[in-house]
């Protein structure tokens, strides 16, 4: 009885094995028609990217989750094309993933029911160019001043043009319900006398002390030794290619992203720093036009032996012309998707 067990269990087994390996070659399959898929849909939707990064910057009141949060935006409008059986506006499609995905976020965070659109007359609409400028010079403040689906409404029509009944659409609210909202949020704008908050900082900072592992992993990568950037990774490591790819475990990352780095010609080093009050290591690049311009941003998450984890912002160009803006250099982008052998 006992053998029969055991040759069940082994035909099982190799059942198992068999079904991995078919699994396996059938993802695998999948996988290239869908990055070319995945291009097509990044270049029908670039001329709103930056308007999209813009607007979640505003609404989260940081780059570092603004660009979350336009990743998990463009990988929900991604996942969400097959199942659309009608045209859909592209820009507007974009807005309203980001709005409600944002506001289940702070929902989620607050674990509290959100401040709920309310019905409302008509109310009379106001200049929207006028608008635009108060909006503009009072964003500093919206992250403190308004609950967040008035921030959303305020955005979407005063300073991205939508109307309310198409705001309306996104948050599946009516129009007088969002107009209801806007003019609270107008009101409250208005009223506020108190200066926003000093912004965190963001500046390179050579003295500050790092951990062991960063100043290696800085002295390996100034020394373009990618062989020495491996050997600080742990076996199970993660990088995240920010909006592009995902590399698990060091032999991959030593045969992807660290090889093509270190076959990069370009002159490049890294310098320590802090964006927006966050740990940072910029690299920056020379250029013909520039003696330090920046290239892209990169975060580690290290322990005693190692780095656990690591966070490329590469093909994240308006994150990365933000930082070079906060900084005072120039930028060097690369757009938003791995192309062939590109840089």
């Amino acid at each position: 009885m006992r053998a029969l067990s055991d040759h069940n269990a082994i035909a099982l087994h190799a059942c198992f094995m068999e079904s991995d390996r078919h699994s396996t070659a059938s993802l695998d399959s999948l996988a290239e028609p869908l990055r070319e898929m995945r291009l097509r849909f990044e270049a029908v939707l670039a001329p709103h990217r930056e308007a999209l990064w813009d607007y979640c910057r505003r609404l989260t009141g940081s780059a570092w989750d603004a660009e979350d949060l336009v990743q998990e935006t463009m990988l929900k409008a991604f996942a969400s094309l097959a199942k659309l059986w009608q045209p859909v506006d592209a820009r507007a499609y974009l807005f309203r993933i980001a709005s409600n995905a944002w506001i289940d976020q702070v929902r989620r965070a607050r674990r509290a029911p959100m401040e709920e659109l309310e019905a409302h007359p008509e109310l009379e609409a106001d200049s929207i160019s006028e608008r635009r400028v108060e909006v503009r010079e009072a964003m500093e403040r919206l992250v403190t001043l308004l609950p967040p689906r008035q921030r959303v409404v305020l955005l979407l029509c005063d300073l991205l043009d939508f109307r309310a009944g198409e705001v309306a659409a996104m948050l599946g609210a009516t129009d007088g319900a969002v107009k209801s909202a806007l003019q609270r949020a107008r009101t409250t704008l208005a009223r506020a006398s108190a200066p926003g908050s000093e912004p965190l900082r963001t500046a390179i900072d050579r003295t500050a002390a790092q951990h062991p592992v960063v100043e290696r992993y800085l002295a390996a990568f100034d020394a373009r030794d990618a062989d020495a950037i491996a050997a600080l990774l742990h076996e199970e490591v993660t990088v995240s290619i920010v909006g592009c790819a995902e590399e698990l475990g060091r032999s991959t990352v030593r045969a992807s992203s660290l090889a093509e780095w270190a076959s990069d010609p370009r002159e490049q080093w890294v310098e320590p720093g802090y964006l927006e009050g966050r740990a940072a290591i910029f690299v920056f690049y020379r250029t013909a036009d520039a003696p330090r311009a920046l290239g892209w941003v990169t975060t580690l998450d290290v322990d005693a032996d190692g780095v656990l984890a690591q966070r490329q912002y590469y093909f994240c160009p308006e994150f990365i012309r933000h930082a070079a803006r906060a900084l005072g250099v120039p930028a060097v982008t690369h757009g938003h998707q791995y192309v062939g052998g590109a840089s």
